[in-house]
């Protein structure tokens, strides 16, 4: 009896620790893409912070296994299972995946962005096919050798999106580019002002 009470347990916690290690390395993998952090949540995430009373912003950061830089666009799933997914073909798991990451990314009003790492293989992403303009797979994207359409989801490996799109606008919203902007405005004025200070004092 203690030995099919204990198992089940030790497989919970093997895949825990196999889904943190994960995270850890989607993080580091964007982080380095963007130049900007991006850490594991680290704690529950999802309906159960939803569920929390927490100010808006606290939980649009912990909403999703990833805390993104400011203005990053995407809410962001990650999943390390161990299974078989034809992607070509209906999916239940794939689909309740697809369901979990939109469900968190409206919640805070963001774009959902499935990455799941394959046993013994590289990441691949999903995102919403809408997300794309005229929701076309471009060329590029299957020029790596993976790109498929899901059920209004455009899945391809992550580095093929990483590497083929450089435009900042579909990772960042005008928010954060117009914040930089006005910082950039009132560093100058700051400057302009140390200047004419110095000039009445010379």
């Amino acid at each position: 009896m203690m030995t099919k009470q204990t198992k089940p347990a030790k497989k919970r916690i093997n895949s825990k620790r196999k889904g943190n290690r994960a995270e850890w390395e989607l993080a580091k993998i964007l982080t380095e893409r963007f130049n900007m952090p991006f850490a594991r949540v680290g704690v529950a995430s999802g309906a159960r912070v939803k569920n929390t009373r927490l100010p808006d912003n606290a939980i649009e950061v912990m909403t999703g296994d990833l805390i993104p830089p400011p203005g990053f666009r995407f809410s962001i799933e990650s999943k390390s299972e161990k299974v078989d997914i034809d992607l070509l073909a209906p999916s239940v798991q794939f689909d309740k995946w697809l369901k979990q990451a939109t469900c968190d990314a409206d919640s805070i009003s963001k774009i959902p962005m499935l990455c799941w790492k394959r046993h013994r293989k590289g990441w691949i992403v999903a995102i919403p096919s809408k997300t794309l303009k005229n929701g076309v797979l471009p060329l590029h994207y299957t020029s790596y050798g993976f790109g498929v359409l899901h059920r209004g989801w455009i899945v391809c490996r992550l580095d093929a999106l990483l590497e083929a799109n450089d435009d900042r606008h579909f990772w960042f919203d005008d928010g954060r580019e117009k914040l930089e902007e006005q910082r950039e405005y009132d560093a100058h004025i700051d400057r302009q002002i140390k200047a004419m200070k110095e000039w009445s004092l010379a």
